[in-house]
């Protein structure tokens, strides 16, 4: 089997091979043909290919690092969430050849167990704590298609499929990601900014032109930011600001923004460098056509046929899919 057709499923651990006819069978389960795109080969041949995991914080996108656990950790069978109505998870599930749970072995971190941040509305449930994960069978063969960091939360997507990933983290997607982020003045510079060599931050501003303008660079980036797709203020709070002497100004609140872009930790460095605003929460609410609707944090869910296909259509605006 040539390695571009094999690239199709990332690390699935399927015995994939080539028949008489030129098409492909995965376990000797189902034809492929490779000559199909993959967005539009039949739904028993890519089902449950992908999922979405709503990311609580305090755990890491990809590998273990600095002792936050994988979020992979909770893709566990106990942690697959069925909405009313949900048949087409049901049926995938209940398929018996599509998800597949092993152990593995993870490092154990007693000491590294989720606490839940007072900035969401959402709670994990005691089941899903790290201390529980340790004998949990998770999902086999799936890698992350972009990140998020351990502070923030929401949707997250595991893909088999290299063509997936592909058309969500390639440097010209042009998938919308759509963010809902509490705001408020940054008093003073970070260490990570002092040892960057920043010397100073903006003052705060409600103003968010800078970020719908694009062509902005952050600090030590050659590369300027591209236009936000969209930027507005939901709710705006009144701080006490240094600043503007007695008054009060409202400047510090909740932002929507939808970007395409997605460089590292780039929301919160565009709110502190060009804003003069630290993020102390932020919710990745959809991803193209995936939105994070109902789904509990710490929970998944196999992504639906609809939400696939739309991956691959030339425009994925959340907002026309919300309104049809």
């Amino acid at each position: 089997v040539h390695p571009d057709e094999r690239n199709v499923y990332l690390g699935s651990g399927g015995d994939l091979k080539k028949a008489d006819d030129g098409s492909l069978k995965l376990d000797g389960k189902f034809r492929l043909d490779p000559s199909l795109p993959y967005g539009e080969r039949q739904w028993n041949e890519i089902r449950g290919d992908t999922i979405v995991l709503n990311k609580p914080v305090g755990y890491v996108s990809g590998q273990e690092e600095h002792g936050y656990t994988p979020a992979v950790r909770l893709l566990t069978r106990s942690n697959l969430y069925f909405e009313d109505g949900d048949d087409e998870t049901k049926e995938t599930l209940s398929m018996g050849s599509y998800l597949h749970f092993s152990k593995k072995n993870f490092s154990h971190h007693e000491d590294t167990v989720f606490k839940h941040s007072t900035t969401t509305n959402r709670s994990l449930s005691e089941s899903s704590k790290v201390e529980n994960f340790h004998n949990e069978a998770t999902l086999s063969g799936y890698a992350t298609a972009g990140r998020l960091d351990v502070d923030s939360t929401g949707v997250l997507i595991f893909t088999k499929a290299g063509a997936v990933a592909k058309r969500i983290i390639a440097p010209d997607s042009k998938i919308e990601k759509e963010y809902i982020v509490r705001v408020e003045p940054a008093s003073q510079l970070s260490k990570r900014e002092k040892e960057m060599g920043m010397t100073n931050l903006p003052r705060p501003k409600r103003s968010l032109k800078a970020l719908l303008r694009g062509g902005k660079r952050l600090f030590g980036d050659p590369k300027p930011l591209k236009p936000l797709v969209a930027a507005e203020w939901l709710e705006e709070d009144s701080f006490y600001n240094d600043y503007v002497g007695e008054n009060r100004s409202q400047i510090g609140g909740t932002l929507r923004l939808v970007l395409q872009e997605g460089k590292k930790r780039q929301i919160r460095r565009m709110c502190r460098e060009l804003l003069g605003m630290h993020v102390s929460s932020l919710e990745r609410v959809s991803l193209g056509p995936v939105l994070l609707g109902s789904l509990p944090e710490g929970k998944w869910r196999p992504l639906r046929e609809e939400e696939v296909r739309r991956i691959f259509k030339d425009s994925t605006n959340i907002w026309k899919l919300k309104t049809s």
